[in-house]
């Protein structure tokens, strides 16, 4: 390692054996030198710059690399790393320089950008866009990919500005502040970028860019090239998947209503019913003038607790159909008790016993009519599976646990399982065990969905 030691006028005030042997100097000759005196004159400005302003704006230490003129008048390149000293005052005193030759990585690094160069005689040989600017913006360099998805000749792209004349007008303004500050090195090179390029014929084509810096001879940065791939028709086959993804959503979405409708009905048969008979029962005792106020006030309170427990099934069947993607904070029992409101009447329906054991309570954060839907989905499958069976104590465990801080929802019936035949299938949409006219096929479909993008949970487990 090359060790310097440089005074406020820039003179060397002392050198080690290395430094001398990899210029040529001996320590005498050195000493009667500045830093200026041994810098090649095209770095000489620049350094002049940068170790100038570090004095000024108080910077204690800076990086450089830069070419050194050897005593016999060989080129050396080097990277340094220099450190200010100042006293107690602040004043600055001397400098230390940490020298290591770099000429080696330079030849290799020189080496490649003549490939490079050669390289770019084959650009029109790959099937992607290939696009160079200058600082300006102004296109010095397009492939036979570039004309063919433009619409033009070599001749007529050259030289003219690729913002002002081949991006699209709503993505110009900031493609061009994005290229400047990259290439005054205000922000990193974006690794990857896209936006709307115009052909010809007028259609606007979507690119995805990647690029990189071009230097010039002296190392500068004069420009950027980039690599573009057509993805329009990506884009255009994204955006009916999700076309196609919402319609599924919205089917079952009719699917939960359709069944919560069927729960509904069947859980407000008997309270109506409680209703009706407390009523005619008051007008028959009153036409027989053998209503009483006792009776009265016990029927009238049976009438309006019955009436209050109608109330709330409505708000729990409305709460379920809401379309709720605020992400809140919700328990594990108050998730269960909301589950068992509104699937018990269809399970005591169907003859199923709906067992739900007991467990510590957790704290969620999540979509919380999602994750009601989700469950709902998997129970009504789970009662589906009894339709055919012949089982007198038809069961349905609804158990949870928390493992390595992780929450497991169980859920197990007495139904027989699932045929081997067709368990690798169950999550395709549309597909289903059912009559068409009895099944839909989406609901463990959207149950897996929302299992992975609403809720990112790791695995459902069959």
């Amino acid at each position: 390692m090359e060790f310097v030691y440089i005074n406020t006028s820039g003179n060397f005030i002392e050198v080690n054996s290395s430094f001398c042997e990899m210029l040529g100097y001996s320590e005498s000759e050195l000493l009667e030198l500045t830093f200026k005196d041994i810098t090649h004159k095209n770095d000489l400005e620049k350094d002049l710059i940068v170790y100038n302003q570090s004095r000024e704006d108080g910077t204690d230490s800076f990086t450089l690399e830069k070419k050194y003129i050897k005593k016999d008048g060989a080129i050396l390149w080097a990277d340094i790393f220099v450190n200010h000293i100042r006293d107690e005052d602040g004043n600055w005193i001397y400098s230390i320089g940490i020298v290591n030759n770099i000429t080696e990585r330079k030849k290799i690094q020189d080496t490649i950008l003549e490939q490079t160069k050669t390289m770019q005689l084959y650009l029109d040989l790959v099937d992607v866009m290939i696009v160079a600017l200058n600082k300006q913006g102004n296109i010095t360099l397009v492939n036979r990919k570039t004309c063919e998805v433009l619409g033009y000749g070599e001749e007529s792209i050259l030289g003219k500005n690729w913002f002002n004349n081949f991006v699209c007008e709503y993505d110009r303004e900031n493609a061009i502040d994005l290229y400047l500050k990259t290439i005054n090195k205000e922000t990193d090179v974006v690794e990857k970028l896209q936006y709307y390029v115009v052909c010809k014929n007028g259609e606007k084509r979507m690119i995805l860019w990647r690029r990189a810096y071009v230097y010039n001879d002296e190392k500068g940065i004069s420009g950027l090239i980039s690599s573009g791939e057509d993805i329009t028709e990506i884009i255009k086959l994204e955006e009916e998947n999700k076309k196609s993804e919402q319609a599924l959503i919205n089917q079952s979405k009719m699917a939960s209503m359709g069944e919560m409708l069927r729960n509904i009905a069947h859980q407000w048969r008997q309270p109506l019913s409680t209703i009706s008979t407390a009523a005619s029962g008051i007008k028959i005792q009153k036409e027989l003038g053998i209503l009483n106020d006792k009776d009265f006030d016990i029927t009238m309170d049976a009438i309006v607790d019955t009436t209050q427990y109608l109330s709330q099934t409505i708000n729990d069947f409305q709460n379920f159909f809401k379309m709720d993607s605020n992400i809140r904070e919700f328990t594990s029992k108050d998730l269960v008790e909301n589950i068992k409101n509104l699937i018990l009447s269809s399970y005591k329906l169907n003859d199923i016993e709906l067992i739900i054991e007991e467990s510590e309570t957790f704290v969620f954060k999540g979509l919380y009519n999602e994750f009601i839907q989700v469950i709902i989905n998997i129970l009504n499958n789970a009662k589906d599976a009894f339709e055919h069976s012949t089982l007198k104590n038809r069961v349905v465990i609804l158990s949870s646990i928390l493992e390595d801080n992780h929450y497991i929802l169980l859920i197990k019936d007495n139904a027989g399982g699932i045929s081997e035949e067709i368990i690798d299938r169950i999550f395709e949409p549309y597909f289903t065990t059912k009559h068409q006219s009895l099944g839909t096929g989406i609901g463990l479909y959207m149950t897996k969905r929302y299992n992975r993008k609403s809720f990112r949970w790791n695995n459902i487990s069959l």
